[in-house]
């Protein structure tokens, strides 16, 4: 079914213009849902869809800043917006977030919801029994070096035919069918990166890295549990210089082939 994106869906506990950035705003949202004290299946329901409410507004807030920092890599306001989110807004919701879970799974009206909510119960279980306090500062720190990553690449581009590409536009060029364009492509990607990475003072050694490539692939092959390596009854196609579509017309005949020597 197609999905109006222009369609909205009115607040009913988080206040329209609360600002999702500023914690002094976000804390007496979570301290009003820690206060409450559902007393029935229904009242049960209704808390948890305010809680959703939450997260999903904090959520936007937090997809807005990312989108605006990936769209131009280079603005250092958009930077530090984003920064500003995961550094001193998600921290300090985590803890409160897993408090909300911890009032629900006390809840004696927990077991008398309807039973669209098994699953989701036992998600709730699981994120209480996985959560660590002293793994937060590790997440955050995760996210920052992750968004670092994402500034250095999003700055990498290449000449590749004779047109200026980043590394994300050169994606479509690793699939194509043509191998030579295949390999063109990735070592031309394999090389910026390692540029950056001697710029950085790490070591860099394309070789190597072909080197590490095989030894890893040899030991997909051959490892005892789950290798990677085809089936004594397997079809072997060979795709290269093949479309997609003439690849899965390939498999399509071959597909009718094992079904009629079968029936």
């Amino acid at each position: 079914m197609p999905v109006d994106l222009t369609t909205t869906f009115p607040r009913r506990f988080v206040p329209v213009g609360a600002n999702m950035g500023d914690w002094t705003q976000i804390e007496p949202l979570f301290r009003r849902l820690l206060d409450g004290t559902p007393d029935s299946p229904a009242a049960l329901e209704r808390w948890l869809e305010d809680i959703s409410e939450l997260k999903a507004a904090l959520g936007e807030e937090r997809t807005r800043r990312y989108v605006a920092m990936t769209c131009q890599t280079d603005d250092p306001s958009r930077e530090q917006a984003y920064l500003d989110f995961v550094e001193h807004i998600i921290p300090k919701l985590k803890p409160m977030a897993h408090a909300l879970d911890e009032t629900y799974l006390r809840s004696p009206d927990r077991r008398r919801l309807p039973a669209r909510y098994a699953l989701f119960d036992r998600l709730v279980a699981n994120r209480v029994a996985l959560f660590r306090p002293e793994n937060i500062p590790l997440e955050t720190e995760e996210t920052r070096l992750k968004q670092q990553y994402q500034k250095i690449a999003g700055a990498m581009t290449v000449q590749f035919r004779g047109k200026e590409h980043t590394l994300q536009q050169m994606a479509p060029y690793l699939e194509e069918p043509d191998r030579g364009t295949r390999q063109e492509a990735w070592e031309l990607v394999a090389r910026r990166r390692l540029a950056d990475r001697r710029a950085r003072g790490e070591p860099a050694d394309l070789d190597a890295v072909r080197e590490a490539l095989a030894a890893r692939d040899i030991a997909d092959r051959t490892r005892a549990l789950a290798p990677l390596s085809r089936t004594p009854d397997a079809t072997y196609i060979d795709s290269s210089g093949l479309t997609v579509d003439e690849v899965v017309e390939l498999m399509a005949k071959e597909v009718e082939r094992v079904c009629s020597t079968q029936s």
